[in-house]
């Protein structure tokens, strides 16, 4: 019903109300929802005032939130007037569809806080994940909000079509939902995965003094679950700040402490590679070590954060980088699937909120997924839960299980259904083992990608395009 009162509002508007309504509506969503963590990080992270991290994180709520609002009470504006209500409550949900699509791609991409992310806890009605991706379950979300909107503003016939429109749409996605949750099994075959949430502060984790506490804090978490005998330990994206391969006392300390035989390990850090003479290059990586601490193989971060881990403009002003050449990391190309104990693949930290980089894995035989993170920079704030939120969508698009392995939290395992199986306190130190469910296959959304999201940009403009000539003609 988020988007009923916005719609209702924007019912006779001028084109320029209706942008100054949907900014100010965009606005103020922003910095309710995104507008503190992003606060909270970049204040953490480049150790900058509260002032300058404020600032940053008004304009990034302009940048992913505000103008896509704009945009959409621009466009849904116009589509307000058609006089059938089904048609309308349908076109706006299209555009709300196509406006939040377009966010997600443009200026880096940012397909965080989706309107359908909230919905991330109720598995029945985020089914529709897995042919038309997170975009599909906003539309549902939307079309609801702009039957609402459209009856409320409405009389008679057409405000019970508007209603059925909407509850149509519901039932739909409900029986969708419910045909899926009992077909989708998050039973056997599964794998033991150790999930180590390792609580360091970051300030452990920024300087090569606290490496030997920080490796004692992960392992002693460790040693309390090895009895379980998992298959697999998973420690957190940088869970040592230092480069691994040439540290044989590390090594050592890896394999005395998973012993002769003991499960392999997938944990975080950094890695640098000289590809050309006098050049070295660093990046954000996920390793998988044997039992005796050598690395049987590696994975690079292939979608890095923007400002924090690369620079998408060369400098802001009050923003201090965090490296001493901004874009210090390098994105790797590849995706990496670890076969041992079963294949796998992995997605660090931000990437999770990507749906193309999970549907890579899958493709490549991925048969569950990995997402470590350090979410330790959010704090306590809303950051946590939306981060852990669009995670839980990747599991449905792909149908493979999401075990989630973090620093301080949310530490998870999401079935192949998007039922979270295990959710874990988060900011203390421990480790929890799971049973993750092992699958094979495709889906449509797999296969097909974002084309309900293009579906909904092409129906938009051809419903306002449409609408214009009748409107001309008359």
């Amino acid at each position: 019903m988020v988007l009923a009162p916005l719609v209702l509002a924007l019912d006779g508007t001028s084109a320029r109300q209706a942008a100054w309504l949907g900014w100010l509506a965009g606005s103020v969503g922003a910095a309710m929802a995104t507008a503190p963590w992003i606060t909270a990080a970049t204040y953490r992270y480049f150790e900058t005032g509260y002032a300058g991290a404020s600032v940053f994180a008004l304009a990034v709520g302009q940048l992913f939130h505000a103008w896509p609002t704009a945009l959409f009470a621009v466009g849904a504006r116009r589509l307000l007037r058609i006089p059938n209500a089904a048609v309308r409550a349908l076109g706006v949900g299209a555009v709300w569809t196509a406006c939040e699509y377009a966010r997600s791609i443009l200026f880096t991409g940012a397909p965080w806080d989706l309107l359908g992310h909230a919905l991330y806890a109720q598995p029945r009605w985020i089914q529709a994940a897995d042919f038309g991706g997170a975009h599909a379950v906003s539309f549902v979300v939307a079309v609801t909000g702009a039957a609402v909107g459209v009856a409320l503003g409405e009389r008679g016939a057409s405000r019970r079509l508007a209603l059925a429109t909407g509850a149509c749409v519901l039932a739909a996605t409900a029986a969708h939902g419910t045909f899926r949750l009992a077909t989708i099994d998050d039973g056997d075959p599964r794998v033991r995965v150790a999930l180590v949430q390792g609580n360091v502060p970051n300030a452990w984790r920024e300087s090569t003094a606290y490496a030997d506490r920080a490796l004692g804090a992960f392992a002693e978490a460790t040693r309390s679950v090895l009895g379980e005998r998992p298959a697999l330990v998973v420690w957190s994206e940088n869970a040592l700040s230092f480069v691994l391969t040439p540290n044989e006392r590390f090594r050592d300390a890896i394999a005395a402490l998973l012993g002769p035989g003991g499960p392999p390990l997938l944990l975080g850090g950094p890695r640098y590679d000289q590809r050309h003479p006098g050049m070295v290059e660093f990046f954000n990586s996920a390793y998988l070590l044997d039992a005796d601490g050598s690395v049987r193989g590696f994975y690079d971060k292939r979608r890095l954060v923007p400002f924090a881990e690369y620079a998408p403009v060369r400098a802001v002003a009050g923003l201090g980088w965090r490296f001493d050449v901004p874009g210090a990391y390098t994105p790797g190309t590849i995706p990496v699937v670890f076969e041992n104990p079963e294949a796998f693949g992995v997605l660090i930290c931000y990437e999770a909120i990507y749906p193309r980089l999970a549907r890579d894995l899958a493709e490549a035989g991925a048969r569950f997924l990995v997402n470590i993170s350090n979410d330790a920079w959010f704090g306590t704030s809303a950051g946590l839960e939306q981060h852990f939120a669009s995670g839980v969508f990747r599991a449905v698009e792909t149908r493979r299980a999401l075990a989630r392995g973090t620093n301080t939290g949310i530490t998870a395992l999401v079935g192949p259904s998007g039922r979270i199986v295990a959710r874990f306190p988060t900011g203390i130190r421990r480790a929890w083992v799971v049973d993750v469910p092992l699958r094979d296959g495709s889906t449509f959304y797999n296969s097909a990608g974002d084309l309900f999201a293009w579906g909904a940009i092409v129906a938009s403009i051809g419903l306002l395009v449409s609408y214009r000539r009748v409107s001309l003609g008359r």
